[in-house]
């Protein structure tokens, strides 16, 4: 049997080519500080949502610009949702300015490139999650430091155009550090970390161990002894010691040889990992195998399948995954991970708040669940 991971490939092609009527060239300098100065009396409050502007004509004098100049700035402002015009009655501030209602979902690689299970996970997510009919959310990929990337100077602009409300970036930007996209506006930034350290932005903390001790309970509770590990070769350092500590505090045991690192990269050598692991001797093969990155889990099942083993009958598997999971897997394969869900909630919550003005926190932990769980709270919502 082939197990498959599924890549959202259409939600792909439609943020690639989201917003191309803004990308316009070069603005003229003129019309760009007519632009610069409007938005920021209506960021600012000067120009307060829902009032009438002044005319068209009061405009040109104020910037010495012609009708055309002006009538230009104001079709991209409109096409922006920053104005609204009203036919004779004039031009008045939107009552939901971008500013306020879109967000950027930031990527470092893109479904053709640099993608994994998790990117995948929060772009399916995010792509049905419900939204008020005044929000969106927009998508930027490869955004990992090269400038020459399309989304990176689209962001940028995004930003400096106050054209979003908040900033998700699916991982640490660690990579972007000292750019306008992490530095510059008061853009509410949030991101996936791995501790509270870093102030520039409210860190959401996913927690690694409660998804290990979810996914060896499992093994253990049934009847496992002696188990086994996949992991991909960047969690080695990270991963391992918890890993190591919460098996023999189970009273397990788990061999060298039963620890396999996969780079992930080449995921598929997997298969053939699988194979060679259950060429040992019986009483030397492990009897529970838990996987650590679900971009490895088609192939460790795989690997187990082209064996001729069987599961549960000759060996229990969990694997860690994020939800919605992007993989086919059969019913004895327990999955536990992250509601990603959950995780676009509480960040776009992040978000809010400070955008609010209310006291936000430096960041928040969540906590694993099951695919049992996630599915009883989807049905929910």
């Amino acid at each position: 049997m082939e197990y498959v991971m599924h890549v959202d490939y259409k939600t792909y092609n439609m943020a690639d080519d989201m917003d191309s009527k803004k990308e316009l060239g070069r603005i003229p300098e003129k019309r760009r500080g007519i632009l610069k100065a409007i938005t920021g009396k209506i960021v600012s409050g000067e120009w307060p949502l829902g009032e009438k502007i002044p005319n068209r004509v009061s405009i040109e004098k104020t910037f010495n610009a012609s009708s055309v100049t002006v009538q230009r700035a104001m079709e991209l402002l409109t096409a922006d949702g920053f104005l609204e015009p009203r036919g004779r009655s004039g031009t008045f501030v939107s009552k939901n300015p971008p500013y306020l209602h879109n967000y950027a979902i930031v990527f470092y690689g893109t479904p053709k490139r640099n993608w994994s299970a998790f990117m995948e996970s929060i772009s399916s997510a995010a792509g049905k999650l419900k939204l008020d009919n005044r929000s969106k959310i927009k998508f930027y990929y490869d955004i990992s430091g090269d400038p020459r990337a399309k989304d990176y100077g689209r962001l940028i602009s995004d930003i400096r155009a106050h054209r979003l409300a908040g900033i998700f970036f699916t991982t640490n930007p660690f990579q972007i550090a000292g750019t306008p996209i992490v530095d510059e506006g008061d853009i509410p930034r949030v991101a996936i970390t791995n501790s509270k350290g870093d102030t520039r932005f409210v860190n959401v903390i996913l927690d690694g161990e409660s998804v290990i001790e979810m996914g060896v309970n499992y093994l253990v509770d049934k009847g496992c002894r002696k188990i086994g590990l996949f992991l991909g070769s960047q969690q080695v350092n990270s991963f391992l010691p918890t890993f190591k500590k919460i098996v023999s505090g189970k009273g397990c045991s788990c061999r060298d040889e039963w620890i396999q690192s996969v780079n992930i990269g080449s995921a598929f050598s997997a298969v053939n990992v699988v194979k060679l692991l259950f060429k040992l001797r019986k009483e030397d093969i492990p009897d529970g195998i838990y996987i650590a990155d679900d971009n490895l889990t088609p192939h460790v099942l795989e690997g187990i399948d082209s064996s001729g083993k069987s599961i549960p009958r000759d060996i229990v598997v969990s694997s860690h995954s994020n939800f919605p999971a992007t993989f086919d897997h059969p019913e004895t394969v327990k999955l536990f991970g992250f509601n990603i869900n959950q995780v676009l909630k509480e960040s776009l919550k992040l978000i809010e708040m400070k955008n609010s003005g209310r006291k936000t926190p430096s960041g928040i932990s969540i906590k694993a669940c099951s695919e049992d769980e996630f599915a009883a709270d989807y049905a929910r919502d």
